[in-house]
């Protein structure tokens, strides 16, 4: 069964960092997460500012679970940590050594 999980983080930030740690945009204030689950494991998350909706900061983040730890992701350079604490709520423990 698909669900998603929805959850305002509003102090939270969000912004383009480069490899090298340099801001690339202006941070937002304000991040939303859309945690998709296939029979309750979560297959990928959405990342996006709350007060745009994603119009000026936006990450689709693919995640990757095997006998219910988090091993991998896909999209983005750094996990946000609220994906990772959305995650382990669920009983998905991290396996990526962060």
């Amino acid at each position: 069964m698909k669900s998603t999980i929805n959850r305002e983080f509003p102090s939270a930030t969000i912004g383009m960092i480069d490899a090298n740690g340099v801001d690339l945009t202006s941070r937002s204030k304000g991040v939303t997460v859309d945690l998709y689950c296939h029979d309750g494991i979560p297959v990928c998350a959405e990342v996006y500012d709350t007060k745009t909706g994603g119009n000026n900061h936006h990450a689709e983040i693919g995640l990757i679970v095997e006998d219910g730890e988090l091993v991998d992701y896909d999209g983005v350079f750094d996990l946000p940590k609220e994906v990772l604490s959305m995650c382990q709520e669920l009983g998905i423990k991290n396996g990526l050594g962060v």
